[in-house]
C-alpha cells in the first residue's frame, strides 16, 4: 500500500503542477518572462499532458502583439523539438487539439506542417475540412484559417477540390471569398467548374461576384458540362455568358 500510495501522490502532484502551469501560461496578465519560463518547464516535463497545456497558449493573444508572436514562436519551436521524443505524442495531441477547437488553428497547423510528410498533412487538412459545416455560426475562424492554409499549399488534390466546392456555398461571405481563391489553386475539374459558375449565378455579394467574374474569364480550361450550358447561360445576367464550349466569356455590349 505504501508504494501505491506514493505513486498516487506523485500522480496527483504532477496533475496539480500542470494545472498551475496552465493557469499561468494562459493568463495574459502574467509577466511574459514567467510565461516563457513555464514553456521551458512544460518542455522538460515532456508528457502528452504537457503538450496539451502548451497548445492552449495558441488560444490567447497577449496585449503586446510583438510579445504574443514571440511567445507563440517559442511554443511552436518547443513542440517541434518535443516531437523528436516519441513519448510526448506531439503529432496526435496537435491533431486532437485542432479537431476539437473552433478557433485559432493556424499555429497548430504550422506545427503539423513541419512534422508530417506533405501527403499526410494534406490528408489531415481534408479530414478537418470535413468536420466543418457551411452553416452560419458565431465564429468562422477555423474555416477562415483552413482556407488560408489551402491557398498557401498551392496543391491540387481531388478530395480537396470536393471540400472547397462545398465552401463556395458557405453562409459566411468571407469564407466564400476565400474559397474562390482556394478553388483556383486546384486543377480544373468539371464538378469544380460547375460549382464556381453556379456560385456566380447565386452569389449576392458584390466582392465575391467580382472575384468570380475576373477569375473565370481568365480561365478557359474551366468548363461547364455540355448538358448544363444552356441552363446556366440563361441564368447569368449582365456582361458574362457561357460559351458553347462551356467556358465563360464576356458578352458584346
Amino acid at each position: 500500500m505504501g508504494f501505491l500510495s506514493s505513486l498516487f501522490s506523485k500522480e496527483k502532484a504532477a496533475e496539480r503542477a500542470l494545472a498551475r502551469h496552465e493557469k499561468k501560461l494562459t493568463n495574459m496578465y502574467v509577466q511574459p518572462a514567467e510565461r516563457q519560463y513555464i514553456v521551458q518547464e512544460l518542455r522538460d516535463i515532456g508528457t502528452p499532458e504537457a503538450v496539451r497545456v502548451l497548445l492552449k497558449r495558441f488560444n490567447d493573444n497577449a496585449h503586446n502583439a510583438t510579445v504574443d508572436i514571440e511567445e507563440k514562436e517559442l511554443v511552436y519551436d518547443t513542440l517541434v523539438r518535443m516531437a523528436r521524443r516519441a513519448d510526448t505524442d506531439v503529432v496526435n495531441q496537435v491533431k486532437s487539439h485542432i479537431l476539437a477547437t473552433d478557433v485559432k488553428i493556424n499555429w497548430p497547423m504550422r506545427v503539423l506542417k513541419d512534422l508530417l510528410p506533405l501527403d499526410e498533412y494534406v490528408t489531415f487538412t481534408i479530414e478537418v475540412l470535413k468536420t466543418c459545416n457551411t452553416e452560419w455560426s458565431h465564429t468562422s475562424e477555423k474555416k477562415h484559417e483552413l482556407m488560408l492554409n489551402v491557398i498557401e499549399l498551392k496543391l491540387s488534390e481531388p478530395e480537396l477540390s470536393e471540400q472547397i466546392a462545398r465552401f463556395l456555398s458557405d453562409e459566411n461571405e468571407t469564407i466564400r471569398f476565400l474559397a474562390v481563391d482556394a478553388a483556383f489553386v486546384q486543377e480544373p475539374t468539371e464538378a469544380l467548374a460547375e460549382a464556381l459558375i453556379l456560385r456566380l449565378v447565386e452569389e449576392d455579394s458584390l466582392r465575391v461576384s467580382r472575384k468570380l467574374h475576373d477569375k473565370l474569364l481568365e480561365r478557359k480550361d474551366l468548363a461547364v458540362a455540355a448538358d448544363r450550358i444552356a441552363e446556366i447561360d440563361a441564368q447569368l445576367t449582365g456582361e458574362v455568358g457561357v460559351h458553347k464550349d462551356g467556358h465563360l466569356y464576356r458578352r458584346r455590349s
